[in-house]
């Protein structure tokens, strides 16, 4: 099953590298290193069958981007990122409905693995409809 995967990681080096191995495996993939500029991308997550994104972002955080893009998107299956070992964001990333959290550093394979599983377990309802994707404000700039 070839997927349209978006990725948000602010790691360049390692988003364009799992970029090219999924595209290899003839997956459509994007790669944004921020929130913002995914969340400019209305169309793209329209056409999305799961989002992989970093919790720790240069502009807003990754829990802030699953918020503002399921209000795009309400059934986007989401693979969360982090390399934190604070408890309190562990757990409120292990709280996203529809989602699978994962700790970094990660393997491609598990990865791979993970978003086939995430998509397998992910019930299709109808998406958000699209003229929402118009609604969505954007928060403040933030570090995190």
């Amino acid at each position: 099953m070839l997927l349209n995967i978006i990725i948000v990681e602010d790691s360049e080096e390692l988003c364009e590298g799992w970029q090219d191995i999924l595209s290899l495996d003839g997956h459509h993939v994007n790669c944004f290193f921020n929130g913002r500029s995914a969340l400019e991308e209305r169309a793209l997550i329209m056409q999305a069958d799961v989002l992989v994104t970093d919790y720790y972002l240069p502009d807003i955080n990754g829990l802030t981007l699953v918020s503002l893009v399921r209000k795009i998107r309400a059934d986007l299956p989401i693979i969360l990122l982090t390399g934190t070992r604070d408890p309190a964001i562990r757990e409120s990333l292990r709280q996203v409905e529809n989602a699978m959290f994962l700790s970094k550093p990660i393997r491609i394979e598990q990865l791979e693995r993970s978003i086939r599983e995430l998509i397998a377990a992910s019930s299709k309802s109808p998406a958000a409809d699209a003229d929402k994707a118009d609604q969505v404000d954007l928060p403040p700039s933030s570090p995190y």
